[in-house]
This record gives structure tokens, C-alpha cells and sequence, in this order.
């Protein structure tokens, strides 16, 4: 195996980060030298990340500053197993080899995504930049209990800052190649004894691409983004919190400008390869996302219980324009419009530890609205003249779910976990083509879901845990096909073993976990016709191991590693879908792709990492460096030809903050020896086409705060 970690702190140190030079405000080591505890809650209520029988990645701000991550797409370099790709303006989440590779409106990831406990449903607005966050948690494995909503993969939990009484504003400013400026603001206040608020604003403007597209004489993958996150806290009692949040965001780019790969030819016989950024094709990409959402969220303390209410509403639309041929020649070229608007409502009851015993029920419901406002596909005809179809597509959506877990401490240093998860849902499918209604589909199911765990600690900060879940996610239909019949559920048993363990006087922190992965059902997308169409592809086993390692041997110095092994193959997959290079049909023996590696599911990811704090020139010098290593995957090409080969990436800065952390200034640079690697790549009949990851980029950042 190619393990080629770069030499770390040979190279420019600590990682590309707006806010690195503030990361020792949020130091991984207590006072005493020793790994701080990290609070998560990964149960729905706050607790010791190594007292939670999940596997849990928990990513701190200071983390987040220190090695490099600023979207979801940077975000796998710190979580073993979790693979993270782009397919148009949708981020990819796969964890420990599930996800779902489908970008339509309609289709919510199999890694669920919240926000302050709030669902985001839509694909297509998981693609922006942290803004205010206070940590990060990746629950791995189905959540089909206290999350239940399409978390067969998993959950990414981002937890916002809470507005503070004590009036402090931060601001950054930087400046990147690529002639990209950035800018963010926090400020928070108290506008009485009971009331608090806060404001976080960022933006940044990449003014030019790298990459460029020769045909239409402009720059590729430039962008622009701006967000805005208020929340305001309000305390009338020691037993109230009402919390009320509204969000903005908005991001237009041309990061998959698409291009065909070198060696392959295009649809006229020609290659069409001019650089890994570079392309020729003839209709500019356009990638365009707009988010809106509020949220009232009221929580009351009953002394037996707490009850919690959270009420959102969430607005989402976007664009998505591209060349699908790759190529300059006016052949295949599809313009999506699109939105998804959700309503959600959740009522828990939270039990008080009482006796070694912790409860809570609840009940969700969630409705929403997903739409191709108007999808135009432009094909030649059998003259070769070309023709428009345009498509408009609506699934409406409702879905209600019953929930309870319980934890019981049945012996000292033993407790068992239980909890089961009823959700109905009903779905409906209507399509018009070109002025044609099409008859409305309907669908609906109802599954149970569970959860079953035991936790054991066999030693003073160590414990061991054994479980077993059970997750589903949705069905739906494919907007784009009217004819189609809609994609049933998909489901995933887990079996897991874990060990948590604060090891040398809590100098070491080691967190291991194998498990077993029964999936059926799963959905599976694939071009048919020239149409992106969704359906079950039978069954795989997934299994694996991880690890999680932190060490702080010295004061100031921690040091990170991460490791995931996965082994996935379908056991049964009928009547696959997969194309060679040139676009031609590839076939299976027996028509069947069983003994098939599963989608995007690396056989070996590590990651190493180091940040080392000292006292310098009368501040707070900050190093440090962090590498990744993946070791190839197969993208959605049941067939295995069209993958990503093994890769490394190093990211890298220095940041120096004055003693009382008002003033600080940061140099970085994230993927400093200007590795290529694929971050989206496409297969059909039209051929294969691809786009790259971002190239070196490196820019400065001044801090302040007062």
C-alpha cells in the first residue's frame, strides 16, 4: 500500500484557515497538558464524546482553523471514512462507502446534514462555507432513532455559535491567489438581562479561475459566495430558552466546468485535453445556489424532563448549466432550474438522568416541495439539428415519524441502549414535457427503525461498546423522466464494535471501531437515455475499521491521526448500467455486477497531522501541518473503470496572535505540492468526462477582536 505521507513539519506549518491565528482560544489540551474533553451530542443531549457508544469524529473551531477545513468538501481530511466529492453544485458525502451520487432536488443525501438541529434536506445547498461555527460532529453508521430522516449513511451535526450577553465583535480579512479576497465579521451583544444576539457575516469573491476555457475565451472555477447566520436568545426564566435563528446564504461558481479526459476522445473523433483545469467547452457552466431558513426553537424545563420545540422553515433554489459532451461542439447541453422548500416541526421530551436511567420520545414531521422549475435538454436530432426538451417536474413530500430511546445503567459500569423509530411517508410525482401533463405518480411506506447498544467501561477512561442499527432513507422519482417508475426506500443494518479510550494521564486519546454493513435496496444512479435515472441496485456488504488517535506529549505540541479501512462489494446487483470509455454499453458476465466494488469507497484514507503553540516576539506563535492520503475509489461506475487513483494532499500555515488574542495575522496554504486529483467525473453514453480538484492555493489573514 502507498502510504506516502509527506514530511509534516518540513514544510510551511499549521493549516489553511481564515481564523488560524485564533485557534489556541480553542486549545485541544487543558491546562494541565492533557486532552480537554470535547461535549457532543450525538444523543440529542450534551455529553462526553468518549462516553457515547457511536463513532463519533468531533471537530472543534479551533480544529477547523488549524487544519485547513472551510467547506464540506475539506471536511474528509479530518473524519476517517468520510469521502466527500462535488456533482454539479450538490456536495457528495460518502461515509464508510454510503452516500447517495445523486443531485436532483428531490434526492436527500444518505449522510443527513443538520444545522443547529435543523434538517437540511436540500442536495444542493450543502455547498458552503463554515460560518460561526462552534464544532462539528460526523455520527458514522445509521442513525434510524433519534435522527431517523435518510441518515443511512450517517449524520454531520454543525453546531453554531450561542449568542453571549458579553458584547465582543471578530473580524478577518484575506487575501489569496487567484486574486480571491475574503472577509468575515462576528459580533454578539446583550440587548437586556434576558436577551441576547449575535450576527455573522462572510463573503469571499474568487475574481479569477484557474483553468480556462479556450473556446469561449473566459476563466474556469471562479466564484462568489456571501453569508449571513443571526440568532436571537431570549431567557424570560432559569427554565426557558427560546432561540430564534434566521440564515442567508448565497453562492455562484464554475468549479465543474467539464472537460474530457486525457487519452479519451470526443464525440468527433478528437481529443479535446488542453491542461487539467482547461477546457473547450462551447456553453458556459453556471452554478448558482440561494439559501433561506428561520427557526424557532423553545425549550422548557419540566423538572422530570425538558421539553423541546423546533419549528423551521427553509427556502432553497438553484441553477445548475453545463456541457455535458465536454467538448466545443454544439451536441448535449443541459440548463436546470430547480428548488426544494421544507417545513419542519419537532417536539422531544428529554428525560433527567434518574437512577442510571435517560429517556426521551419525540415526534417529527416534515413536508416539503421539490421542483425542476424548468429543465431544458438540448440533443441533436437525427438530421443533427438540436432540439430543446423542457421538463417541469414537482415532488411533494410528507412524512411523519414516532420516536423513543432509552439508556439504563443495569450494573455499575454496564448500560444498555434501546430505541425504535416509526416513520410514514407518502410522495407524489408530476411532470409536464413540452407542454404534455403526464398522469401524477404516487407512492408511499412505513418502516420501523432501531437502535440496540451496550456500553462497558472496563477501566478509568476506557470503554467499550457493541451495536446494532437499523436506518432507512426516502424513495422518490425521477423529476426527469415522467415514464419512470419512482426508487423504493433503501436500508442498512449496522453490527459495531468500538473502544474509546483517554490513555498516559489523558496524554493519549485513542478511539478505534470495526463494524459490518448489511445493505439493501440501494439507489443507484446511472445515465439511461441520456437522463440521469435513479433505481435499486439489490444488495452489498460493507465492512471495515477505524481509528481516531490524538497525543499531546508535550505542553503546546498535539498531534493527529486518522485511518479508515473499507472492503465493500455488491452481493447481488441485476441488470447494471455502465458505459466504456466511448460511450458504448459495457457488458456484465450473467448480466450481473455481483463481486463489484460499491461506489466511492477507498480502500484505505489516513490522515496525519501536527500543531505546535509557542510564546514568540511578545504573542502567540501558532505551526502546524496536516496531510491526507486516499487510496483510490471507483466513482459511480459499477464497471470500475472510471475512478480516482490513489492521492495525497498537504496543507500547511503559520499564524502569530498577540498575548490577549486581540490582533493576529496567518499565512497558509492548502494542497502546498500542487497535487491533481478528480473531484467529480461522469460516465454515459456521450463518454467519459471529468473535473479536478482545486490546484495550490495560499493567501494571507489578518484577525482582530476586541
Amino acid at each position: 500500500m502507498r502510504f506516502r505521507f509527506h514530511f509534516l513539519l518540513s514544510t510551511a506549518l499549521t493549516i489553511a484557515a481564515p481564523n488560524v491565528a485564533n485557534a489556541q482560544a480553542d486549545a485541544a489540551t487543558q491546562s494541565g497538558g492533557g486532552i480537554a474533553d470535547i461535549v457532543v451530542t450525538a444523543q440529542r443531549r450534551a455529553e462526553r464524546l468518549q462516553d457515547v457508544p457511536i463513532a463519533v469524529s468531533a471537530v472543534t473551531a479551533g480544529n477547523l482553523a488549524q487544519r485547513g477545513i472551510t467547506d464540506l468538501t475539506n471536511l474528509e481530511s479530518s473524519v476517517p471514512g468520510l469521502n466527500v466529492s462535488k456533482n454539479g453544485a450538490t456536495a457528495i458525502p460518502f461515509l464508510r462507502g454510503v452516500g447517495s451520487n445523486a443531485a436532483n432536488p428531490n434526492n436527500e443525501p444518505s449522510v443527513a446534514l443538520y444545522v443547529d438541529g435543523i434538517y437540511i434536506g436540500a442536495p444542493f445547498s450543502n455547498l458552503f462555507g463554515f460560518n460561526n461555527i462552534d464544532r462539528i460532529e460526523v455520527l458514522k453508521g445509521p442513525q434510524g432513532t433519534l435522527f431517523g430522516r435518510n441518515a443511512t449513511g450517517g449524520v454531520v451535526q454543525i453546531i453554531t455559535r450561542t449568542p453571549s450577553h458579553d458584547t465582543s465583535v471578530e473580524a478577518q480579512a484575506g487575501y489569496a491567489n487567484y486574486d480571491t479576497i475574503s472577509l468575515g465579521a462576528y459580533g454578539t451583544t446583550g440587548l437586556s438581562e434576558t436577551v441576547a444576539v449575535d450576527l455573522a457575516i462572510q463573503y469571499r469573491n474568487q475574481r479569477d479561475g484557474w483553468g480556462r476555457n479556450i473556446t469561449l475565451d473566459v476563466d474556469n472555477n471562479r466564484s462568489k459566495e456571501f453569508s449571513a447566520r443571526s440568532k436571537l436568545l431570549f431567557t424570560p426564566t432559569d427554565r426557558t430558552k427560546i432561540t430564534l435563528a434566521g440564515d442567508y446564504s448565497y453562492n455562484r461558481n464554475s468549479y465543474t466546468t467539464f472537460h474530457i479526459p486525457k487519452g479519451s476522445l470526443g464525440l468527433d473523433g478528437l481529443p479535446h485535453y488542453y491542461g487539467p483545469y482547461d477546457s473547450d467547452v462551447d456553453t458556459p457552466t453556471i452554478i448558482f445556489a440561494r439559501a433561506r431558513g428561520a427557526s424557532l426553537t423553545i425549550e422548557q424545563d419540566l423538572d422530570f424532563a425538558t421539553l423541546v420545540s423546533t419549528t423551521a422553515r427553509r427556502l432553497n433554489r438553484g441553477r445548475y448549466a453545463f456541457d455535458r459532451d465536454g467538448t466545443n461542439i454544439p451536441a448535449v447541453i443541459a440548463d436546470l432550474r430547480y428548488h426544494t422548500n421544507t417545513w419542519s416541526q419537532e417536539l422531544q421530551l428529554v428525560g433527567e438522568k434518574n437512577g442510571g436511567f435517560v429517556w426521551q420520545v419525540g415526534g417529527f414531521y416534515f413536508k416539503s416541495v421539490s421542483a425542476y422549475d424548468r429543465a431544458d435538454i438540448i440533443t441533436p436530432d437525427a438530421n443533427g439539428v438540436l432540439t430543446t426538451t423542457t421538463i417541469y417536474g414537482r415532488q411533494p413530500t410528507k412524512s411523519f415519524s414516532l420516536y423513543g430511546q432509552a439508556t439504563w445503567q443495569i450494573l455499575p459500569g454496564t448500560e444498555i441502549t434501546g430505541g425504535l423509530r416509526y416513520t410514514d411517508e407518502k410522495q407524489r410525482a408530476i411532470n409536464n414535457v413540452n407542454g404534455f401533463v403526464f398522469p401524477d405518480r404516487s407512492q408511499g411506506f412505513n418502516k420501523l427503525t432501531w437502535r440496540a447498544a451496550i456500553n462497558q467501561t472496563i477501566a478509568s477512561d476506557v470503554k467499550v461498546y457493541a451495536s446494532y442499527n437499523r436506518g432507512v432513507k426516502s424513495g422518490g422519482y425521477d423529476l426527469l423522466d415522467p415514464t419512470s417508475a419512482g426508487f423504493k426506500p433503501e436500508i442498512l443494518d449496522a453490527y459495531e464494535i468500538g473502544l474509546k479510550s483517554d490513555l498516559f494521564d489523558r496524554h493519549v486519546r485513542l478511539n478505534l471501531a470495526a463494524f459490518y454493513y448489511d445493505y439493501r435496496d440501494i439507489q443507484v444512479t446511472a445515465v439511461r437515455n441520456q437522463l440521469t435515472a435513479t433505481f435499486n441496485a439489490a444488495a452489498a456488504t460493507i465492512k471495515g475499521a477505524e481509528m481516531d488517535l490524538t497525543v499531546a506529549p508535550v505542553r503546546g505540541l498535539t498531534i493527529n491521526a486518522g485511518a479508515s479501512y473499507l472492503h465493500g462489494r455488491y452481493k447481488d446487483f441485476p441488470n447494471p448500467v455502465a458505459f466504456n470509455a466511448d460511450g458504448s454499453a459495457h457488458v456484465f458476465p450473467n448480466n450481473n455486477a455481483k463481486g463489484r466494488t460499491t461506489n466511492r469507497t477507498p480502500k484505505f484514507t489516513g490522515s496525519l497531522g501536527a500543531n505546535y503553540e509557542f510564546e514568540l516576539a511578545g504573542g502567540n506563535m501558532n505551526l502546524g501541518a496536516n496531510a491526507y492520503y486516499n487510496d483510490g475509489f471507483v466513482f459511480d461506475d459499477v464497471a470500475g473503470r472510471l475512478r480516482q487513483r490513489h492521492y495525497q494532499v498537504v496543507n500547511g500555515a503559520m499564524g502569530w496572535t498577540t498575548l490577549d488574542e486581540r490582533f493576529g495575522i496567518s499565512l497558509w496554504v492548502r494542497n502546498i505540492f500542487n497535487k491533481i486529483y478528480l473531484s467529480q467525473a461522469v460516465t454515459g453514453q456521450l463518454g467519459d468526462i471529468i473535473t479536478n480538484a482545486e490546484p495550490r492555493v495560499y493567501g494571507v489573514t489578518a484577525n482582530v477582536k476586541f
